[in-house]
């Protein structure tokens, strides 16, 4: 049975439009999966107070036609994510529009932290997850379309890391420092809840390119992703943006681990080899491509010519989300108040960079990088 990943081309933010498409994309699912739940769960990304313009979260109108979508078809629906790093999450919902939406529908805002932690384990891996997981009928995964520093990637099945509670998620990335490791546990966690979540639906009308996954640039992308598999989305998403399988290693393992065969995803006639164009991944390519293809004896000594480290930039506002972030605490607060990157103990995880609020923290390239990037 070939598994189906939608795609719609949708070039603005217009609720009407993107009603449709979302209304098409759950009715011809699995509606069984929908019509027993009672409450179900919407879970964007929020990886910190962004506003929507800046593409770093999950567009509030996208939200929103899904929750239309739910409560006409009667559910209770819930709103949330775990955000990452020490952000509040109260301002999160406030900046990136979910207050708004669940002010306007009535609906329950959730701090997956606030539910507890249920502990599993799949392929020696072990993970702490949200109750929230449990604790709804079903989950509506919403993502969003964008390039990654450590993964080269990031959609459907990263967006559900979310679902591990607070800084449980620092633990893992020191836990889990690179690429490939760090994808081993995504597959599993992805395993672990999959059928909890009834549909993965992806917003890329704005999405992401160069040092996502929140200092990159906004690209109209004009697309709109819907499956029941976040293996199969992520999949065809990446191919769109130029990535071959080998360089998005983790949907590689998600697609084994599932059963799918890249070549029996079914999706429409009009995206058949599609490639948007122009998008920048030079920023993620020394992570997600080179150095995954080397072999590891050979990578640390590689690693001190051919290097890329985060580093403070003159735009740091001392807000300190970066030091509390860090899963090795390798920042430290310099006598001015503003902090600075031990790089010889830093692990590459780029947590710093993707949780700071001011894009203050750039990715540094060696010589030898930045003239082979070249």
């Amino acid at each position: 049975m070939k598994t189906k990943v939608a795609v719609r081309n949708i070039e603005s933010y217009q609720l009407s439009l993107i009603k449709e498409a979302v209304a098409e994309f759950l009715s011809s699912a699995n509606p069984s999966r929908l019509q027993n739940a009672r409450t179900v769960l919407v879970k964007p990304n929020l990886l910190g107070a962004f506003p929507p313009e800046q593409a770093v979260t999950t567009h509030p109108v996208v939200v929103e036609a899904v929750i239309q979508y739910l409560l006409e078809e009667g559910k209770e629906v819930w709103l949330g994510d775990s955000a990452g790093g020490t952000a509040n999450i109260r301002d999160i919902w406030q900046v990136t529009g979910m207050q708004e939406l669940a002010d306007k529908y009535k609906i329950k805002l959730v701090n997956f932290a606030s539910f507890g932690i249920q502990e599993l384990a799949l392929d020696g891996v072990e993970l702490k997850l949200s109750k929230v997981v449990w604790s709804a009928d079903a989950i509506i995964n919403v993502s969003k379309y964008k390039t990654h520093g450590l993964m080269a990637y990031t959609g459907a099945v990263k967006n559900l890391y979310g679902l591990v509670p607070g800084l449980i998620k620092t633990e893992y990335h020191k836990q889990y420092p690179d690429a490939v490791s760090f994808g081993k546990m995504l597959t599993a966690l992805y395993m672990i809840v999959r059928h909890r979540v009834a549909y993965h639906i992806m917003d890329g009308i704005v999405g992401m390119d160069g040092a996502g996954p929140s200092a990159g640039t906004p690209k109209e992308f004009g697309l709109l992703f819907g499956s029941t598999s976040a293996a199969a989305l992520d999949y065809l998403a990446a191919s769109f943006m130029g990535f071959p399988l080998k360089q998005v290693r983790y949907v590689k393992d998600a697609l084994h681990a599932e059963g799918i065969i890249p070549s029996q995803i079914e999706y429409p006639l009009s995206f058949q080899d599609y490639r948007l164009s122009n998008v920048n991944r030079k920023a993620v390519w020394l992570s997600s491509s080179f150095m995954l293809q080397v072999p590891n004896g050979v990578r640390t000594v590689l690693k001190k010519v051919f290097d890329f480290y985060p580093r403070i930039t003159d735009k740091c506002q001392a807000c300190l989300i970066c030091v509390k972030s860090c899963p090795v605490q390798t920042i430290e607060v310099g006598g001015d108040g503003v902090p600075f990157i031990k790089t010889d103990k830093c692990i590459r995880c780029m947590c710093c960079h993707e949780m700071c609020p001011y894009r203050a923290i750039e990715v540094h390239k060696s010589l030898v990088a930045k003239l082979f990037l070249k």
